[in-house]
């Protein structure tokens, strides 16, 4: 009896140890979001699963699997979002206990990858598909991709959305398949070598009311059918079937979500948890100031908007393209030469611009997506490049798709105009029209909206570009162009409610900026301009202004910090000054002590 009991008790005991989760193993834990695999549940885990696997099979001791852990935590986490789909996975082939199974699935080297699709079973030679091994996050969730949708192309992968290319010529079919509740369908146009289309498929995969597809810019019926913009393009299709193209902030994965969910507020839609936003990008948005204090002060320039244009302008629009030469390199390098020479960057910031410029200048082809790559590289804090987080302040709009890069652009080039001028004051050797020919061939060969920048350059030429012939002529010149582009698109549909486009300076800005026939004084305009744009105006709300300023105080300690030993130095200076003056004034009193009723800091 006592036998029996105590077997009994240990078959409870196994059962437990089998059905139980591994809280850690070697190099990760599960609060990695990776999921730990051993001997014991190896088989129960992966064979005959509803969902698909992939494990990386690693030696704790081994060091390329300990620096290789870090990317695989990191990727784990940015797919959580598709745990149910497919999981992540790891088990330690140092543990002697999983020995045994690392020599039967012929595991040779680490880390090793393997994906096991759903409902895989132990075959001879069956031992996983030998995954590509990345380097880092992004490599590994861009080869899990690549591996979905070739699996759905063999016709397996079913329990996955539908990963394939939308190949119709219309939208008819867009919501094939999908269930009743869906309301909305999200369709992305991209390149054939673009991954974000069959990313955000899977990222949408769990919302009961949104089915998502996409489809390649060689179907070219169907793109043409569909409104234009920087690719990829983004669209949210209701069942009429009318596309919205959204214009993100940032056409990466994150900045694509983000904009969907914006345009989905308020209309009851179950959308997923967006696990991709970090810790940092969730500080930096409580670093920012409030709304209500820059809703006023539309025309001021603020640093975050002028680094966010820059950033966006050469990784994203200069570095898409391909191979730069001729014209167009020489677009560039006009472009680079006034950025490296007036943009308000810190010590390290006006090298990297004078280093991607010389990189332009000894080249007679340069590859975009270098120049994209030093500004990503740029962007780590260490590097102590950009003062502020990639984000719109005075150009943010009412919802993602509105002002953002096209403000930020114009405000970046009045700052520039202004600064060319007030630097060149009395140098009458400057090329007038320094400024505007850069922004000319920028906007002509770089800016992603092709029919804004026909716009631009014909407007160019019915005003006159070439025949400016003062920096403050070129100020007011583009003032001029900017107030036509205005008149252009008010009440346009790219007009955000809530920034109705109007000429500018506002009367309420600029009193004397009109004369009494409501006539611009285009003197008074110009000391507007000057004024605002100039660079001791720039305001630097949500900026780290001792990267701003590194070099002037000799390295950096710390924003804050700094700030308060400026304060110190101030109010120490003015104490002395006070209290010398009030050392003398005390020293008249005694002289012509009847003489005076008063003295000059106040009442007897």
């Amino acid at each position: 009896m006592a036998c029996t009991h105590v077997l009994f008790i240990a078959a409870v005991y196994i059962e437990l140890v089998n059905n139980a989760s591994v809280d850690s193993q070697g190099l990760y834990n599960q609060k990695d979001n990776v999921e730990i695999l051993t001997a014991t549940n190896f088989k129960q885990s992966v064979t005959n699963s509803n969902r698909a696997w992939l494990v990386e099979f690693y030696n704790s001791w081994c060091g390329f699997c300990q620096r290789f852990a870090p990317s695989w935590k990191d990727f784990a986490s940015d797919v959580k979002g598709w745990s149910d789909l497919v999981a992540v996975a790891a088990l330690d082939c140092a543990s002697e206990a999983n020995h045994g199974l690392c020599r039967d699935y012929e595991i040779m080297s680490y880390p090793n990858l393997r994906y096991f699709r759903e409902g895989f079973q132990e075959e001879p030679n069956n031992y996983g598909f030998a995954m590509h091994r990345g380097v880092t996050a992004e490599d590994h969730r861009h080869d899990l991709v690549k591996v979905i949708v070739n699996e759905q192309t063999l016709g397996r992968g079913a329990h996955f959305p539908n990963m394939l290319p939308f190949t119709s010529n219309s939208l008819d079919g867009i919501f094939e398949g999908a269930a009743p509740a869906v309301q909305y369908a999200i369709l992305t146009v991209h390149e054939p070598t673009s991954l974000i289309g069959p990313e955000l498929v899977l990222d949408l995969h769990s919302s009961p009311n949104i089915t998502s597809r996409y489809a390649f810019t060689n179907n070219t019926k169907l793109a043409l059918s569909l409104p234009s913009g920087p690719l990829p393009n983004l669209f949210i299709i209701n069942r009429s079937l009318h596309p919205v193209l959204l214009v993100p902030k940032s056409y990466d994965r994150q900045g694509m979500l983000d904009a969907i969910e914006q345009n989905l507020k308020g209309k009851d839609i179950v959308f997923p948890k967006n696990p991709h936003k970090t810790n940092d990008e969730a500080e930096d948005e409580e670093k920012q100031p409030p709304s209500y204090l820059v809703q006023n002060m539309q025309d001021s320039v603020f640093q975050m908007d002028l680094e966010t244009a820059l950033r966006y302008s050469l990784k994203r629009e200069v570095g898409s393209s391909k191979e730069i030469s001729g014209e167009k390199l020489t677009a560039l390098r006009n472009y680079l030469e006034v950025l490296a020479d007036y943009f308000p960057l810190g010590l390290n910031g006006k090298k990297l611009l004078k280093q991607i410029h010389s990189m332009a200048q000894i080249s007679q082809v340069v590859q975009g997506n270098e120049i994209g790559k030093l500004i990503k590289e740029a962007e780590a804090e260490s590097r102590q490049v950009f003062s502020t987080p990639q984000k719109w302040l005075g150009c943010q709009g009412s919802s993602p798709e509105f002002r953002g890069y096209p403000c930020g652009l114009w405000k970046m080039f009045h700052y520039l105009t202004v600064n060319v001028a007030e630097v060149n004051a009395k140098n009458r050797s400057t090329n007038p029209r320094l400024a505007l020919q850069a922004m000319h061939g920028y906007v002509k060969h770089f800016f992603g909206c092709a029919d804004c920048s026909e716009h631009f350059q014909e407007m160019a030429i019915r005003r006159k570009i070439e025949a400016v012939a003062s920096l403050e002529d070129a100020v007011l010149w583009l003032w001029q162009a900017h107030n036509e582009v205005n008149k252009r698109l008010s009440g346009d549909l790219t007009e955000d409610p809530k920034f109705p486009k109007m000429e500018f300076p506002d009367k309420r800005n600029c009193q004397r900026c009109r004369n009494p026939d409501e006539s611009w004084d285009s003197g008074e305009v110009l000391k507007y301009l000057k004024r605002m744009y100039s660079s001791v105006n720039i305001h630097y709300m949500g900026a780290d202004t001792s990267i701003i300023f590194l070099g002037l105080e000799g390295h950096r300690t710390g924003g804050s910090y700094d700030f308060y030993v400026y304060i110190f130095f101030y109010l120490a200076t003015f104490g002395c000054i006070f209290a010398l003056m009030k050392m003398f004034l005390k020293r008249g009193y005694r002289r012509k002590m009847y003489s005076y009723k008063h003295d000059l800091l106040g009442k007897v």
